[in-house]
């Protein structure tokens, strides 16, 4: 079953304040993934960009609120 264009994936980093976007994947070490994981941070969550500057980027997930910095966020790849 064939599917329509997909948008490339994104790191979170990229993403706008005010933009909801999916979370596709979580790239790095074990270590980070998991972290990231217990976090709320799966295929398929849904995050919004609360704010993003300064290297430091806040999203809202599952209804917990994170700063997460610019590093971090671009491990986390979203549509």
């Amino acid at each position: 079953m064939a599917e329509g264009p997909q948008m490339p994936a994104m790191p979170l980093s990229l993403a706008r304040s005010g933009q909801t976007v999916m979370v596709s994947r979580v790239r790095g070490n074990e270590g980070l993934k998991h972290h990231l994981e217990e976090l709320g941070f799966v295929e398929g969550s849904e995050v919004h960009v609360v704010s993003s500057s300064g290297g430091n980027i806040i999203v809202t997930i599952k209804g917990a609120r994170f700063g997460l910095d610019t590093k971090v966020a671009s491990h986390v790849m979203t549509m």
